[in-house]
């Protein structure tokens, strides 16, 4: 099993998720199949309203006896957050890329068509209607039937490891679904590396490392659980967790504050990407402070 593609650790919670990959091979390691059936009375499908709802049932069956070992239940519907809702950016009116970020003062402030986010770098004042009228941040996501096909597999997915989990009997080693939040695909977790000396002193407070300034805000370590789900959070959430020293760190600190000058993430996502920049300073700043062992 192979971390980061058969299992991850989130930040904020005490056992690893179980992943499609993990999932697979371990049914694969007790000779079994999964055979996959929709319970129709737990599904709904209604293209007009935009509401659809999945459950499948996954029977782990031996290869060799032919027998049920296990079995796994699945949901997923349209009003999960993760599906429910998604991330607005201001759009140029010029080219209809949605690459708008704010001018720095310096050179006039206003609104730029950002070029090297694929825009065509097309300059408007700051009270230009046409792109203060925008609704940005969270919204309602008008085209969820498109998600259909995701959302039934996603369903299919979740049956295959519950199936899994109670097949090799290891839910005290793994969790499920919690990969629907910001995923540590690195080698730790921030709230306790695997294989850390018990005998480390912990820091009361992150010591000095990456220089990158959030602005006011709380100054002590903190290691929380960020229900970052899709969009750009998601991916500089992942970009923290996966961070391996300061320097990489700092990159994806400089990239959060484009995004929040640009206007591509709410000031929550702001607040939680702020939180998980902490705890992943504080983890490696333990991990390069030497540790300190009594002579026996």
């Amino acid at each position: 099993m192979v971390e980061g593609t058969d299992y991850g650790r989130i930040l904020g919670s005490e056992k690893p998720t179980l992943l499609k990959p993990g999932a697979e091979k371990l049914i694969d390691l007790f000779s079994c199949t999964p055979e996959f059936t929709l319970v129709p009375e737990f599904c709904h499908e209604d293209f007009e309203t935009g509401f659809f709802k999945y459950t499948f049932r996954c029977r782990i069956i031996s290869r060799d006896l032919g027998a049920v070992l296990a079995e796994g239940y699945g949901s997923a519907n349209s009003r999960e957050s993760r599906f429910r809702w998604r991330l607005a950016h201001r759009k140029c009116p010029a080219c209809s890329k949605d690459a708008i970020i704010q001018g720095k003062s310096e050179y006039g402030g206003g609104w730029v068509c950002f070029k090297k986010k694929g825009g065509c770098g097309e300059k408007y004042v700051a009270t230009d209607e046409r792109i203060t009228s925008q609704t940005v941040g969270r919204v309602v996501n008008e085209d969820i039937a498109d998600l259909d096909n995701t959302i039934l597999k996603m369903a299919k997915k979740r049956a295959q490891v519950d199936g899994a989990i109670a097949l090799a009997r290891c839910s005290d080693m793994f969790t499920q679904d919690v990969e629907d939040f910001s995923l540590d695909l690195g080698s730790g977790s921030a709230s306790r590396a695997e294989g850390a000396s018990e005998a480390a002193p912990a820091l009361a407070v992150a010591e000095p490392g990456p220089s990158f300034d959030f602005g006011p805000g709380k100054s002590e370590p903190v290691t929380p659980q960020v229900p970052l789900t899709w969009g750009e959070g998601s991916n500089l959430a992942r970009g923290i967790a996966g961070a391996r020293d300061a320097r990489s760190l700092r990159k994806v600190g400089m990239s959060i504050k484009e995004a929040r000058a640009g206007g591509r993430i709410t000031d929550q996502e702001r607040s939680d990407l702020e939180k998980l920049y902490r705890a992943k300073q504080l983890e490696l700043t333990n991990a390069a402070r030497p540790s300190i062992r009594r002579a026996s």
